[in-house]
């Protein structure tokens, strides 16, 4: 891959809350694959937690929320995003509906001829190694049905990427791929365009260097600003090295310290949920 590849997904994160769209981005060199995404609605105490790799699955790194119900799951923690061992990277974003679909509710399984609800993401990511193996999985298991409104965001440490859109999959066909919080697959269904699109691909074609701290200068001009009592604008961030299995967190919209974070030693050990309050915190690059 000799040739500079930059992919921004600025998309509504998957609450249906009236937030506005979250950020997310990839940019892809010749050998370096970054990702990352800011996390934007009106849920509190981010987490993260981490599943140990064994001999029949793979270690994952998972952040989220509570969620009251969402998709076919009761309430819990719901997994927004996660990186496996093997490169691997999703983010779920809501989009406009399709006509004569709205946005699903969780419902009582029990007594009703439903099997039980399947933490869908955590299967697909301690399976699936690659974006065309995690596409392949939506796709058997029909995902647009079980959380339709939702795009999940896919890039694996090869520098592939694409958007399960449950109407079709859209992949990169050129050197940078901008997405907002419309379907790829369908435009015409609402939400195009918005500021946190222009303002991305500005400054990706000011400057495309596939590192963490460009990554973080993107999803800090796209972040949400608290704007209390009314939203508390981006919850967290999350920006990783694929190839070097390196990750930064930010919280709350602030961009001035980071949490670094080696991803192999949670991958192989596991990590019980913690809030992203209590990660060890650094001045970073960007105060």
């Amino acid at each position: 891959m000799g040739k500079v590849l930059v992919i921004v997904a600025v998309l509504t994160c998957c609450t249906g809350l009236g937030i506005e769209a979250c950020s997310g981005v990839a940019l892809v060199q010749s050998g370096s694959v970054i990702v990352g995404g800011n996390e934007d609605n009106d849920l509190t105490d981010p987490a993260m937690w981490a599943t140990a790799a064994s001999g029949t699955a793979y270690g994952v790194v998972y952040f989220g929320l509570w969620f009251d119900g969402l998709g076919n799951r009761l309430a819990g923690w719901y997994e927004m995003q996660g990186v496996n061992d093997q490169g691997l990277y999703y983010d779920l974003f809501s989009v406009p509906c399709t006509p004569g679909v709205e946005r699903s509710t969780a419902y009582d399984w029990r007594g009703a001829g439903y099997p039980a609800p399947e933490p869908i993401e955590c299967t697909m990511m301690t399976t699936c190694a690659s974006v065309d193996e995690a596409l392949a999985f939506l796709h058997q298991r029909n995902y647009a049905t079980i959380l339709p409104c939702v795009q999940v965001f896919l890039v694996d440490r090869s520098g592939t990427a694409a958007v399960y859109t449950g109407i079709g999959d859209v992949f990169r066909t050129g050197p940078g791929f901008v997405v907002t919080n419309f379907n790829l697959a369908a435009p015409s269904l609402g939400g195009y365009p918005d500021v946190r699109y222009s303002a991305a691909t500005r400054m990706i074609g000011f400057d495309p260097a596939p590192t963490l701290d460009r990554a973080a200068q993107i999803l800090r001009a796209t972040r949400l600003q608290p704007k209390f009592p009314d939203d508390p604008g981006t919850r967290y961030t999350v920006i990783g090295d694929l190839v070097r299995g390196i990750l930064d967190v930010y919280v709350g919209a602030d961009f001035t310290s980071r949490a670094r974070l080696d991803l192999a030693p949670l991958w192989a050990e596991g990590r019980a949920r913690m809030p992203l309050a209590d990660l060890a915190f650094e001045v970073s690059n960007l105060h």
